[in-house]
């Protein structure tokens, strides 16, 4: 089959849909079928697109390739070899001016190879044999300095041997002392020239690990661009020119492979009459796209083309009544709790939605928010990680000892803050959190909308120590107090600050609940409980008090249960 022959089928890829890629496929068949209908065409024009803009995705990014060139009157073939195949060619869209667009084709395999004058890798070639050429000057060099002082321990070899010459025996004197002055200067001065020629050897060989890491950069910047050729689409424009002129191509299309967006956070808590915190924040990227992305105009977005777009559906309930049937006389409590976790019949489907991400950035106009760099930058397929710097964002904080005894030996140096930056925080992993300029922990930050009120954790404070302690446990037959139908509960709490400074602390600790008229629970707190059902946690309880350098608090806790006799306490 010719180049213009029919597309061939278009693989699954993990998005968009196999749907999608099928009614490409049979759009690209209908302008085929029109593109061989067509008598003859000129020549072909190998366009050379580059990435000129991307807007990254948390998880895909939408590429704008651009190219200018001259077209003549006529039909002609422009001819794109440099797409990599990580392109979604489903959501490709051709902007074309000085021409107008007639049919497309693309091909997946059989693309031709890069040009052997393709002036990138002409250039990365160059530089490498031109670092490969001061390998050698410097090596040169080496040998040389090392040569000047094999020779001149050569000669000191020989004046030794002449000193012991056993004819110099027979010499006067005055002969003798000549002799072993000129040994001993020309010996002088060629451990002299030795020495110094070994020093200049060594200088000259630390030249050469700059210039070994200089070949090695040269060398992966070749590897990058040779990255390129692999998995590259041919893609085919057949254009009828009306007169003779400049044109201008733009595509425009989602591209997968590996492309993330992560936002870079980090928290600074200072503490002192008024605590603030500031965010200093950023973004790292990283792409797989199959090319390297240079001085390209970058966006950061927060929406997520992948995610669902539509309403869910949703089923109509059909319940009905039916006989009871006689329970087996040997019913497990197994069984019982397998009974009441299955599922009704006919029952709609569950779909558990994650909760959608907050996003965050300058520009808020329109669905979703984005944030436009002011400088080109640049990305190496497969290589590299960026992190881009973008600003700071500082609010006032309210700084508190939180402490739950129940699971925490020591409180927790908390600082409670509402998002007033007016845009929407996204979620962060390995945050760092500082206080006063010190790092003191690393955490996952949830993220937060425009307006929300949240909490920061800054590591623990060892200076405020809890005790949790079970004074006494009744139940069934084994209490004291305690009936078969009753258990009780008695636990004490011990908060001591051994720090310096007072903490405003707020304690937490809990009591059970019930949802049964049956299941009576009762509990009484000394001192009494600042707050209960927190945040409208049922049974979780507060205590905020203000705890000064060397003080302790004790909080008591006690709690009944009581239930009929016969029930069993689950």
């Amino acid at each position: 089959m010719g180049p213009m022959g029919p597309a061939r089928d278009i693989a699954c890829a993990p998005k968009p849909d196999c749907e999608m890629q099928m009614r490409f496929s049979l759009s690209l068949l209908s302008l085929l079928a029109s593109s061989v209908a067509t008598s003859a065409w000129a020549d072909d024009i190998a366009v050379n697109s580059r990435v000129a803009a991307v807007t990254v995705f948390p998880n895909m990014a939408e590429i704008t390739r651009r190219a200018d060139f001259d077209l003549p009157a006529g039909l002609h073939r422009l001819v794109l070899r440099n797409i990599p195949q990580s392109a979604y060619l489903e959501t490709l869209q051709i902007g074309l001016s000085g021409a107008t667009q007639k049919a497309l084709l693309y091909r997946e395999e059989g693309v031709p190879p890069r040009s052997a004058d393709d002036p990138k890798v002409l250039a990365a070639e160059a530089l490498i044999r031109e670092v490969e050429g001061r390998i050698d000057k410097v090596e040169d060099d080496v040998r040389r300095a090392r040569t000047e002082a094999t020779a001149a321990r050569t000669a000191i070899g020989f004046l030794e041997q002449l000193g012991s010459n056993e004819g110099l025996a027979e010499a006067g004197a005055e002969a003798l002392r000549d002799i072993t002055r000129m040994i001993a200067s020309e010996a002088d001065a060629a451990g002299k020239q030795a020495l110094e020629a070994q020093i200049r050897a060594r200088a000259i060989e630390d030249q050469l690990e700059d210039l070994e890491e200089e070949l090695a950069r040269a060398e992966q910047a070749l590897e990058a661009i040779d990255r390129e050729d692999e998995d590259r689409h041919y893609l085919v424009i057949e254009v009828d020119v009306a007169e003779t002129g400049p044109g201008a191509l733009e595509l425009r299309y989602l591209s997968g492979g590996e492309v993330f967006s992560m936002p870079s956070y980090e928290w600074h808590l200072i503490t002192g009459e008024t605590s603030e915190v500031t965010l200093k924040r950023g973004f790292g990227l990283q792409q797989g796209t199959g090319e390297n992305w240079e001085n390209v105009a970058l966006t950061i977005s927060t929406l997520q083309p992948e995610e669902q777009g539509s309403p869910s559906d949703l089923y109509a309930q059909r319940r009905w009544i039916s006989d009871q049937r006689p329970e087996p006389k040997m019913r497990s409590q197994a069984a019982d709790y397998m009974a009441a976790a299955a599922p009704e019949p006919m029952m709609e489907p569950v779909v558990i939605e994650e909760a959608a991400a907050p996003t965050w950035g300058a520009d808020t106009s329109g669905p979703g928010v984005t944030y436009r760099f002011g400088y080109p930058v640049s990305l190496a397929s497969g290589a590299d990680i960026v992190k881009l710097d973008m600003d700071a964002l500082s609010t006032e904080a309210e700084v508190l000892a939180v402490a739950v005894p129940m699971s925490d030996e020591t409180a927790y140096r908390v600082a409670k803050v509402t998002n007033t930056f007016g845009e929407d925080l996204l979620p962060g992993e390995e945050v760092p959190m500082f206080v006063d300029g010190k790092l003191v922990t690393l955490t996952y930050f949830v993220g937060a909308v425009a307006g929300q009120a949240f909490d920061l954790g800054f590591g623990a404070i060892p200076g405020l120590q809890l005790t949790r302690r079970t004074l006494q446990r009744s139940e069934g037959e084994r209490g004291v107090i305690s009936r078969s139908n009753q258990q009780e509960e008695v636990v004490e709490i011990t908060v001591e600050n051994l720090t310096e400074e007072s903490w405003p602390l707020r304690l937490l600790d809990r009591v059970p609940y019930s949802e049964q008229e049956e299941l009576e629970i009762t509990w009484t707190a000394q001192p009494s409980v600042s707050e209960a059902n927190v945040e409208k946690e049922r049974g979780i309880l507060a205590w905020e008090f203000d705890l000064a350098p060397g003080e302790d608090k004790l909080i008591r806790l006690e709690t009944t249960l009581s239930w009929p006799e016969g029930k069993l306490l689950r």
